[in-house]
């Protein structure tokens, strides 16, 4: 997991051409200018979702795993709260779905990070988030969650 500011972004290149493409599209803006909902980059390899979504009560929040993607999450209006634990300390809710790369967890966050639009968040493979956290009262925000193949 890793979490900063955009400034820093550049820190993380020559990971992988992928992570260095949607890094480049965050850096330059780009992404703003996809559509709501899924919008290809390199196929399924590369792929951000553009989406409005009201957060969440705590009560009403869930971390999930992929294995088989990245994700960066990054706010383009509003702020959200995006819990991690280590997945030792969480209880698997559902079997791994390979078909949508998701398993749900049920625990509590032990960090909350405060995601706004001058940061991003990095979730590797296996790695428990629980996005969408409202901050103090549930809000609509506007965010792109970048998803990158592993």
């Amino acid at each position: 997991m890793i979490f900063g500011q955009f400034h820093e972004l550049k820190n993380y290149k020559g990971t992988s051409k992928l992570l260095d493409k949607a890094i480049e599209l965050i850096e330059t803006g780009d992404f703003l200018k996809g559509q709501p909902g899924r919008n290809v980059v390199e196929g399924d390899d590369l792929f951000y979702n553009l989406v409005e979504v009201d957060t969440r009560e705590l009560k009403d929040c869930f971390f999930e795993t992929h294995k088989d993607y990245i994700d960066i999450h990054v706010v383009v209006e509003g702020e959200e709260g995006i819990g991690y634990s280590l997945q030792e300390e969480l209880t698997a809710e559902t079997e791994y779905d390979k078909a949508s790369d998701f398993q749900k967890f049920a625990g509590e966050a032990k960090q909350i990070f405060t995601v706004k639009n001058d940061r991003f968040i990095i979730f590797f493979p296996e790695e428990p988030h629980m996005p969408l956290m409202a901050l103090d009262t549930p809000k609509k925000i506007k965010k792109a969650i970048f998803k990158i193949k592993y």
